[in-house]
């Protein structure tokens, strides 16, 4: 983001993706296990379970139908298995696969074994890479990143057959010679953990040409999917053929979700409407900002903040600190300190440093602050909230590291603290302690006085049906002062009901579906 005092220290480093020596890349080849040979044609498993595992590539764009390799490949198979399906949480054309476009390695690392315990594949085709390539996102380590991917899954689903690929060619001849380099890594990933048991194959994509094979700079036509699905089919075949497929596989428990970071009135611009806000994993940020108060109208601002060396999107928040109406770029660290950078532009990526504005408290980590207006002065109060969902509070005197403690200010409700959200329900500018319970059902108790007085006001949302805790906001869509319930989706889009008083007392008019997908990765990256 940009620091008026020190400028230069505004920009994130970039970091250089040096590529693998020209003498080192044939010798990685050459010791590299080839694309499976055509496997005998009369195989035959029970059962498969098919996840396709990527990018647009795999969705299918560039091909005419909208299917990529997918069909093509689905007909091929379909001799050779007693029962036959594509597996995952999106759907095309009837198919269901995991293909999300623009999504980056660490994406679906985010988002994998939740894919994995739902749909329990036995064979998962993983062609990724591509974007993080074609924008240069730590091109250098990508491949680790891979080897990291597909630990996840192996961890996750000890007997599964994963068939890693290569990527496509690309057409500009920079992002080529990071393809390249990345290729030659994938022989060397794959063996090593090979060696350790998994069933781990290696699918090369080099059929697949430029420009012949090629749509646009990155995507394959419809010729060079229907090579992908050659590759693909041969890489199972030779999978069966070697005993590798299991009819049944048994997949781990999917690990709770990152709990929302706890937000403060998300308003860039300071109109008084909750701003939609991507956070990215290097702390950079790109927002759209709400001119319709629930009727799907988001203008684009682009980037407005370049993040801060160092720190990663984890560990940024947004709070108003100097209650001026706009949330400022907080980061907090894993003691629990925080620095921050006043939101100088209205979303204009203008920052001016405030530095460290709370050292921390002894014994708490960042996980456990929050920031939330208790008092009702216009500024965001520094909270902790415990693991059995008890508030202590620091109010904010100044946003220069000038805190005065108000203590334990609510002993918990028997909630789970990643289940606690903090939000002004009423408009009294005071923000109320709201619980998220197992059912999906919500219940409050208003906040009095600021100090730690509480009145229980019951259940005030029976919940939406299958939405998880960790998709639950509760933020000023509208901008009439009361924190509307929000539903993040897992494409990222957006669902709100309007505060009318909740349950008993006005209810939860629908808005509907408020924004669409514009963000990747995990519904926690969201800010809203």
């Amino acid at each position: 983001m940009k620091i008026r005092s020190h400028p230069r220290r505004g920009r994130a480093a970039r970091l250089a993706a040096p590529l693998l020596g020209a003498a080192l890349i044939p010798a990685l080849l050459a010791a590299a296990p080839a694309t499976a040979a055509p496997a005998a044609q009369d195989w035959k498993v029970p059962r498969l379970s098919v996840m396709p595992l990527g990018d647009s590539i795999t969705w299918g764009v560039g091909s005419s139908q909208g299917d990529g390799y997918r069909v093509a490949l689905r007909d091929r198979l379909a001799p050779h298995a007693g029962d036959l399906r594509f597996v995952g949480s999106v759907q095309r054309n009837g198919q269901n696969n995991e293909g999300h476009p623009g999504w980056q390695i660490d994406d679906l690392s985010e988002n994998v074994e939740q894919w994995l315990a739902a749909a329990h594949p036995n064979v998962v085709l993983l062609n990724i890479g591509t974007n993080d390539i074609d924008r240069d996102t730590d091109a250098q380590r990508a491949p680790a990143r891979l080897g990291h991917l597909v630990d996840q899954i192996t961890t996750a689903a000890p007997g599964v057959t994963v068939l890693v690929s290569s990527l496509v060619p690309h057409k500009d001849h920079g992002a080529q010679q990071r393809v390249d380099a990345y290729n030659a890594a994938l022989p060397g990933l794959v063996a090593e953990r090979r060696a350790k048991g998994a069933s781990v194959g290696y699918v090369s994509m080099g059929a697949v040409t430029a420009p012949d094979d090629l749509n646009d700079r990155l995507h394959p036509g419809d010729g060079g999917f229907a090579k992908m699905a050659d590759a693909f089919y041969q890489g199972v075949a030779k999978a069966a053929a070697d005993g590798w497929i299991r009819e049944s596989v048994d997949v781990l428990p999917a690990p709770p979700r990152p709990v929302p970071r706890g937000d403060h009135r998300v308003d860039i611009d300071g109109d008084g409407k909750a701003d939609y806000v991507v956070v990215e994993r290097d702390g950079t940020v790109r927002a759209w900002r709400n001119r319709g108060g629930g009727r799907d109208e988001w203008d684009d601002l682009g980037r407005i903040a370049t993040g801060v060396p160092g720190a990663s999107g984890r560990d940024v928040r947004f709070a108003d600190i100097d209650g001026d109406g706009k949330a400022d770029y907080l980061v907090v660290g894993a003691d629990g300190s925080v620095r921050a950078w006043r939101n100088a532009g209205g979303g204009r990526d203008d920052w001016s440093p405030y530095g460290l504005i709370a050292t921390g408290v002894p014994g708490a980590t960042g996980d456990q602050v929050r920031f939330a207006d208790i008092d009702g002065d216009g500024k965001a109060d520094y909270v902790l909230v415990g693991a059995d969902g008890s508030l202590r509070a620091w109010r904010n005197d100044g946003g220069r590291d000038a805190w005065t403690s108000l203590g334990v200010i609510a002993d918990g409700t028997g909630v789970p603290g990643p289940d606690v959200r903090l939000a002004d329900l009423d408009g009294d500018r005071k923000a109320d302690y709201i619980a998220l319970q197992a059912d999906g059902s919500v219940r409050a108790w208003h906040n009095n006085d600021g100090r730690g007085g509480w009145t229980a006001l019951g259940t005030i949302a029976t919940g939406v049906p299958g939405a998880r805790s960790d998709q639950v906001r509760f933020s000023d869509v509208d901008g009439d002062g009361k924190a509307d319930y929000v539903v993040v989706d897992d494409d990222n889009g957006l669902r709100a009901w309007r505060n009318a008083g909740g349950d008993g007392h006005g209810g939860w008019p629908a808005y509907g579906r408020i924004a669409g997908g514009f963000g990747n990765g995990s519904s926690g990256r969201i800010r809203i």
